[in-house]
């Protein structure tokens, strides 16, 4: 059914990037090199406002495109490395905060331009 749907969009609408958006859904392969690096930008921290989040949604639409974009299931892992390095007691810690960057990005504006603004950094 979907692709029937998109075939009729870009039927209709060839305007439209279709392409791109596909390559926005391309997840990374997992670096640890790269995640170490925007966790140094970043240095998450209970006491930074929004920075545990922000690094949160950075993660997810590097890696896990899907899940912050779709709002699908994160990739396997995704929310092991959050858990790590945010030092993170709980698996339920790092999917409440795999949920709240989700609903964040969704919402904020200028927080969602931070996130693109460090993701596009990166994807290069």
């Amino acid at each position: 059914m979907d692709k029937m749907v998109l075939k009729l969009v870009e039927k209709n609408n060839p305007q439209i990037d279709i392409d791109g958006y596909r390559q926005a859904l391309l997840p990374l392969p997992l670096d640890e090199l790269l995640i170490d690096s925007i966790y140094s930008e970043i240095l998450p921290s209970s006491k930074k406002h929004n920075s545990e989040i922000l690094f949160t949604a950075v993660i997810l639409l590097l890696f896990s495109p899907k899940a912050i974009l779709l709002s699908e299931k994160s990739q396997y892992g995704i929310a092991n490395i959050i858990l790590k390095k945010l030092s993170l007691k709980h698996h339920q810690q790092s999917s409440y905060r795999i949920k709240v960057a989700r609903e964040v990005y969704e919402v904020d504006k200028v927080f969602r331009q931070q996130v693109d603004s460090i993701v596009e950094r990166r994807r290069v």
